[in-house]
């Protein structure tokens, strides 16, 4: 008799009794992965999922080709708009500590970065916008290097240009103006002879700011019954014509005193300013380039005519407009006073503006859209929207930094834009123009249309032969008389232009 014979039945017993019980598990855990829940709906196996996810790439940032340099503490100057005077300006240079706001702790993060790794200090000088040229001239002539950047207002960058106190920056060393952080729109406008004295790039927000949009009380909006915008953006079908037509339609003499003035309800709010950005809108391009990148006066069109009187029928009666300029001497700040309080007062339909009006009606309790400038007809290829050089900050660098000097300025600089791009501009265009200031995913979607249409003005700029101020001038004096008024100021204008490229071949 052999004694092992029940240990080896027991033993494959146990063996057969494990294999159906694994079996049966394995075959519940997958029912489990597809069984459904009470609700009638799949449950999701969560570990499966887990074992077949696969990691998402890592985003590949690009950096500046920056030499590694230590530069002992030196106090990096920046001169800069006062924008605590001046509140239309916005922070851009510098933050004392993080404060939970987005653009500061943007701020403060890009500069803590930058003063580490080259062991700098970030010194903002505020100075009054419109100045700013002043004090950067006397430094130039007198040989101070009492500021290594100027970050100010691109009209005046424009006057120190063609006072040759900047460098030309395509000729400076570390500055690469053809990477994502400058603003490649920016350098195609306003270069002459494809020689660039200032450019705008990420290290700054008030070229945004400074963009030409229109926004609209939604309630206002509803309560007349119109149109719906959005669609007729993206159709391109958003045309003078048709925000005229909804312009008229809200205009109503409230009080019923015969007059249309800041007691009423309007249908358009702005300046004499929205004249130029209609016609940049419209395709109106009255200097043009050549082969050469060098201005030149193209003159005006039937077109270009049409076009004006157009915008003047509307926006040069004070009947139908409701503009600054015909406010003036009736507040001391008419813009703090009355044009952006007025706004907020849900009597006003179109407000004609900059985007920096965003920001300052954030508070307002009646939501508001944000539309691009419109098109002259529906015909017209895509929408532009004008940024204001006297909003839109820029950089250029002194003539008088040169050698080390210049090299260190051109590093901090190449360097401060190149790491704005990813913590300033972020927080600007997605975390507070596009999710916190914004009122409707439309107006984000609307946005990406006016930025990606932006152009600079050289005409603003220079205002060559008084063109500008002549053609605003024509709109606060309800002046239809357009083709004389050109015809009378074209030989300034050309000599204008002529004095300009010659300052700048030098």
């Amino acid at each position: 008799m052999n004694r092992n014979k029940p240990k080896k039945f027991i033993a494959v017993s146990f063996i057969i009794l494990m294999f159906f019980v694994l079996c049966v598990s394995c075959a519940e855990n997958q029912n489990e992965g597809s069984a459904e829940t009470n609700d009638g709906s799949e449950e999701h196996n969560i570990a499966d999922d887990t074992a077949n996810t696969e990691e998402e790439p890592e985003e590949i940032k690009m950096l500046p080709d920056l030499p590694e340099v230590d530069f002992g503490g030196y106090e990096f100057k920046v001169i800069t708009s006062d924008y605590i005077a001046d509140t239309i300006m916005p922070r851009e240079i510098s933050a004392e500590e993080e404060t939970g706001e987005p653009i500061n702790d943007a701020i403060f993060r890009r500069n803590k970065h930058i003063e580490e790794k080259y062991d700098v200090l970030i010194l903002e000088i505020l100075h009054p916008r419109d100045e700013l040229n002043n004090p950067v001239r006397r430094a130039v002539q007198s040989s101070d290097n009492a500021y290594d950047l100027i970050a100010g207002n691109i009209r005046e960058l424009g006057i120190l240009a063609q006072s040759s106190a900047l460098h030309d920056l395509t000729r400076v060393n570390h500055l690469d103006l053809a990477k994502p952080w400058y603003d490649q729109n920016a350098a195609s406008d306003l270069s002459v002879g494809n020689k660039v004295f200032f450019a705008v790039g990420d290290l700054q927000i008030s070229n945004k700011d400074g963009t030409w949009s229109v926004l609209f009380n939604k309630q206002l909006h509803q309560n007349l019954n119109l149109d719906d915008p959005y669609p007729l953006v993206i159709d391109g079908n958003w045309t003078m014509d048709k925000m005229f037509e909804m312009a008229a339609a809200a205009n109503s003499d409230l009080n019923g005193d015969g007059v249309m003035d800041e007691e009423d309800q309007w249908g358009m709010l702005g300046e004499e300013f929205n004249i130029w950005a209609l016609m940049n809108g419209s395709g109106t391009r009255l200097v043009q380039k050549d082969e050469n990148d060098l201005p030149f006066y193209a003159g005006y069109t039937q077109r270009d005519t049409d076009i004006f009187e157009k915008a003047l029928d509307y926006l040069g009666d004070r009947g139908k407009s409701m503009l600054a300029t015909h406010y003036t001497g009736k507040y001391g700040n008419v813009w703090n006073e009355l044009i952006n309080p007025i706004f907020a007062t849900d009597r006003i339909l179109f407000f004609f503006t900059s985007l920096s009006r965003v920001t300052w009606h954030r508070d307002m309790d009646t939501d508001f859209g944000i539309l691009p400038v419109p098109k002259y007809e529906a015909a017209q290829t895509g929408y532009v929207s004008t940024v204001s050089v006297w909003l839109a900050c820029g950089m250029g660098i002194p003539v008088s930094s040169d050698g080390a000097d210049l090299d260190r300025t051109a590093v901090i600089t190449e360097a401060l834009n190149a790491e704005s791009m990813y913590t300033l501009t972020p927080a600007y265009y997605d975390t507070q123009l596009k999710t916190k200031l914004t009122r409707d995913n439309e107006s984000a979607e609307m946005l990406d249309i006016i930025f990606a249409s932006r152009i600079y003005s050289p005409e603003q700029l220079y205002n060559w032969g008084e063109m500008i101020s002549t053609i605003t001038g024509l709109l606060t004096g309800n002046n239809r008389n357009f083709v004389s008024a050109m015809d009378r100021i074209e030989n300034r204008i050309v000599s204008g232009i002529e004095r300009t490229i010659e300052t700048f071949e030098n």
